[in-house]
């Protein structure tokens, strides 16, 4: 993987751009740094994240200061961040070039900074006997050289695999694309974007032939998993043969061993010129709590741990061994 830099880093870039910008006196948000109202756009795959950060920090500002998240897809999050309806944006990616171009000429500035890694999780239903894949044949169901579970299995019930995701302008969508399957690539037919994560898992639980792939932090609560009585996590690995030996979940402790292979960089996009509360949060997020707050939601905090020893983190995707 490409090495870059240290937590540190990341939060003294934070608080560098904080202590230098000037409020404008036509600038139409009046919050500070630690009050005031402001909305906020959330990719909805870290809408239970966002909402315990939310919770953490409001009472850390004794309620001076209140956030609305507008939970939302990838695109629209990156939409509102331009049309300036929100000055915080939590995604996936940065800017690509059309986007940026934008901001520039818009005469917008905006900063992206790492905060935290998410493990994309692949669920089955309980009724599917198979619970173990690797990644090549993972790969190979993707694109449609794998349609069926006797392919896998040829001891298996099920037949036709298909293949959910929560909505088709969704960054986990986005990221099966881009770096499972090559570009130039066709997909297989038996791919569907349904509306929400919600449903996915919904769906995932009435159809045992399916897999669905979902954002961990929404399936990362132990209470969740107390109630479901249709769902498991799949195992998955690097290797051609998948064995219980080879093969992970998505826990933050396997990302950062490089051992589950399917994960991202989640970044805060920032646009906020006159630091403002959007910047404070953000300063929060980055900060002690805040990456508490992400370990505690079963994510890997950019710090590596709340106790601030220094670990390798990354801005692109592990590579594959």
């Amino acid at each position: 993987m490409k090495r870059i830099l240290f937590f540190g880093l990341v939060f003294s870039l934070i608080l560098s751009f904080g202590s230098c910008k000037k409020k404008s006196k036509d600038d139409r948000w009046t919050d500070t740094l630690n009050s005031g109202i402001i909305k906020i756009a959330c990719d909805e795959d870290f809408k239970n994240l966002m909402n315990a950060e939310i919770d953490a920090f409001q009472a850390f500002t004794d309620y001076s200061a209140i956030i609305n998240p507008i939970y939302t897809n990838e695109k629209e999050v990156i939409r509102l961040l331009l049309e300036d309806s929100v000055r915080f944006a939590l995604t996936t990616r940065g800017l690509n070039a059309a986007e940026q171009k934008e901001f520039t000429d818009k005469q917008m500035v905006v900063r992206k900074f790492i905060v935290a890694f998410d493990g994309i999780a692949v669920i089955a239903n309980k009724a599917n006997p198979d619970s173990l894949l690797s990644l090549p044949t993972l790969k190979k169901i993707l694109k449609g050289e794998i349609r069926t579970w006797k392919q896998i299995n040829p001891k298996s019930s099920l037949d036709t695999i298909r293949v959910l995701f929560d909505n088709n302008k969704s960054g986990i969508l986005r990221y099966v694309a881009d770096s499972l399957t090559a570009k130039s690539e066709s997909l297989s037919p038996n791919l569907y974007a349904l509306g929400s994560g919600t449903d996915l898992i919904q769906k995932v639980s009435e159809m045992p032939n399916a897999i669905g792939f979902v954002g961990f932090n929404l399936v990362s609560d132990d209470s969740f998993w107390k109630k479901q009585e249709t769902l498991r996590l799949m195992r998955i690995g690097r290797e051609e043969n998948a064995s219980l030996q080879n093969t992970y979940l998505p826990y933050a402790g396997d990302i950062k061993d490089e051992n589950y292979p399917l994960w991202r960089t989640i970044y805060i996009l920032l646009s906020d010129p006159k630091s403002g509360l959007s910047s404070g949060f953000s300063i929060f997020f980055a900060h002690d709590v805040g990456q508490t707050v992400i370990l505690k939601s079963g994510l890997l905090p950019a710090a590596g741990d709340p106790q601030n020893r220094l670990v390798k983190i990354t801005d692109t995707y592990p590579d594959e061994k």
